[in-house]
């Protein structure tokens, strides 16, 4: 079996790319769909928070967004199909860095994610004005940490086809 992480920032599309993949016989987790799979803690004392939009800078430095490792584990074993792709974006990433037998980094402009963020209906996260704000404080950050842990970039700004077209080279080989 093989196991890819697809992690980008917010309205780089993962969600959508994973359920493209699943078009191509890949098995397809995306973590925010799944219930229980994901939560937010207090950093401190590991207690599990509720999210509303518009946390103040303050709220996230004092909490994170994670992963359930056992969930997930589980989920990737029962598995229907040998290749398995998990979309998402988790504070707790190097915990579940194990798992995954390759990593994509979808990136696109801020101006790209930042209309696909306000256009989306799926979820929330990010139209608020203070969500935005943070998500634009940290987002260079993130890509450039997970590129410097290994990650595939991905240029999210072409068509969807063909970013699932490149990732699936990667998958296959």
């Amino acid at each position: 079996m093989k196991v890819f992480y697809i992690t980008g920032n917010a309205g780089t599309g993962k969600s959508t790319v994973v359920e493209k993949l699943a078009e191509k016989s890949v098995f397809p987790i995306d973590a925010d769909s799944v219930k229980g799979l994901t939560h937010w803690i207090d950093k401190e004392t590991k207690e599990v928070v509720e999210w509303h939009p518009g946390m103040t800078k303050d709220w996230y430095w004092k909490h994170q967004y994670v992963c359930d490792k056992e969930k997930l584990t589980n989920l990737i074993k029962n598995s229907p199909k040998d290749i398995v792709a998990v979309a998402g974006l988790f504070n707790n990433r190097s915990e579940l860095r194990g798992l995954f037998d390759k990593v994509f980094l979808l990136k696109c402009k801020e101006e790209t994610f930042m209309k696909r963020i306000i256009d989306r209906e799926s979820h929330d996260f990010g139209k608020h004005p203070l969500d935005q704000e943070n998500i634009l404080s940290w987002y260079k950050n993130f890509e450039k940490e997970v590129l410097e842990e290994g990650a595939i970039p991905i240029n999210a700004d072409r068509p969807l086809m063909e970013v699932i077209d490149e990732i699936y080279k990667y998958i296959k080989v």
